[in-house]
């Protein structure tokens, strides 16, 4: 049981420290965590929310930042593995910035959706 907890342990800490990386050396990871001031303004202007509402915000902020990281760290062992341009690499990262778009497009729909419930 002891290893299991040291185990677990050091992959939390993978885990910080992957997080903190991003926020340092990727530019959009940063945008999307301050982004997320954008929902706790909006969050606090349309209360009281529902707890499904509440829920469906805060999932949807996480789904940005997930697809963020996601992102950032494919293009970035891509980058690593093949430095010069390829048309192919470039669409693969095209297609993991897509699911940020529509993880954002999604957010979107969830902030139209609780406004709209309030008018």
């Amino acid at each position: 049981m002891k290893e299991f907890i040291s185990h677990q342990h050091q992959r939390f800490g993978n885990a910080l420290r992957g997080v903190l990386i991003a926020y340092s050396g990727d530019r959009n990871f940063k945008l999307q965590v301050w982004g997320g001031l954008f929902f706790l303004a909006f969050g606090y202007f349309m209360r009281p929310l529902t707890d499904a509402e509440l829920l469906f915000l805060v999932l949807s902020y996480a789904l940005i930042l997930i697809t963020e990281l996601q992102n950032t760290s494919f293009e970035v062992a891509l980058d690593r593995l093949h430095p010069e341009h390829h048309e192919e690499i470039g669409a693969s990262k095209d297609i993991a910035a897509t699911a940020v778009l529509i993880a954002g497009i999604f957010a979107g729909v969830v902030v139209v959706t609780i406004l709209f419930g309030r008018i």
